[in-house]
């Protein structure tokens, strides 16, 4: 009798082990809120380093010189449980980073001049930047041909590729809306800006790419909110048509998008987490977000994560929880309307 209960406490102490354990490699990590809640910001991954910069902390499209931040911090991913101040640079939103060679990149943005209670003054920046973890420092790049925002910016390949986005002139001025995509080549001894025409003016967009493809999601043009998908074959120039987001046509403003495991991943203000499936025909939903958020960035953690970074929340206020979303095995096929 002693031994059969000792048998049936071990056995029981060792379920016990063993659930915790399968708890914990499924459990998603806890990451520290944001420094400061907000939305538009950049953000991105970098050799285990979450990089965010900039965005919005005010109220939604209320811009001015104190809401709009310039600030520039990270985090490490494996166990980092406290946000580091990185060199800042100037105030920005409507922007996004990329990153390549172990350096962060910064594209343009919305730069407000106007104070606090002063009738709104935007500018949409033309500059470009380089910032070296190893020296710390930020180096100029060769600028934008022209200013812009609301934009996107990604890597692929040697190659950063910026799609959409408009050019914001100041107070009383009408913003001009962009349509070329613009490709800057890392790897060429004297690199530039090249125009590439763009078959669509939207703004307010997400974009990701999967080996030399870039997906652009989404957006507002001139009569309001779009949720086709454009794509981008990098090395010939020409675009052809995606599947246009799931959901209802609000899901076309500001959505989230990350490439992860070489598949195309998407997270819209309903909540949903959609990827594309193995045949590029058809999207999955993978997962759910608890906190729904537009202008938020997505970014890839392992081969079956993303982690959702800032943004505006259903009450349109923003966001500090920084919340990761596991891609569930089990594919729920979900089908467009158009």
């Amino acid at each position: 009798m002693i031994l059969h209960s000792r048998r049936l406490i071990l056995a029981v102490s060792f379920a016990a082990v063993l659930l915790a354990s399968r708890t914990t490699a499924t459990d998603p990590p806890a990451f520290p809120p944001l420094p400061t809640a907000v939305s538009s910001l950049g953000a991105v991954e970098c050799y285990g380093y979450l990089y965010v910069y900039g965005g919005h902390a005010g109220k939604t499209h209320t811009y001015d010189t104190k809401t709009v931040l310039g600030t520039f911090h990270r985090l490490k991913l494996d166990g980092g449980a406290k946000w580091e101040e990185l060199p800042g640079g100037p105030i920005l939103q409507g922007m996004n980073l990329a990153a390549h060679g172990g350096k962060v990149y910064r594209v343009g943005g919305m730069h407000p001049r106007n104070a606090p209670g002063e009738p709104a003054d935007n500018i949409s920046l033309k500059d470009c930047a380089r910032f070296d973890p190893k020296v710390g420092k930020w180096e100029p790049l060769p600028a934008l041909p022209a200013g812009r925002s609301s934009h996107d910016v990604v890597v692929t390949g040697d190659k950063l590729v910026v799609v959409g986005g408009w050019e914001q002139k100041g107070k009383g001025e009408k913003p001009a809306w962009h349509d070329t995509a613009l490709v800057f080549d890392l790897a060429a001894k004297n690199p530039e800006w090249k125009a590439v025409p763009q078959p669509f003016q939207r703004r307010a967009l997400t974009a990701a790419a999967v080996g030399s493809t870039v997906y652009v999601l989404g957006g507002l043009g001139e009569a309001g909110g779009d949720r086709r998908v454009d794509v981008l074959d990098v090395a010939t120039g020409k675009w052809a048509a995606g599947l246009a987001l799931p959901g209802a046509d609000r899901v076309a403003f500001s959505p989230a998008a990350a490439a992860v495991g070489g598949r195309l991943v998407v997270n819209t203000s309903e909540g949903p987490v959609y990827r594309l499936n193995g045949k590029g025909d058809g999207w999955e939903k993978v997962g759910e977000a608890k906190t729904k958020r537009v202008v938020a960035r997505l970014i890839p953690y392992g081969t079956d994560a993303v982690i959702l970074v800032g943004g505006a929340g259903g009450d349109r206020s923003n966001v500090d929880a920084v919340e990761v979303v596991r891609l569930d095995a089990r594919r729920e096929p979900v089908t467009a309307d158009r």
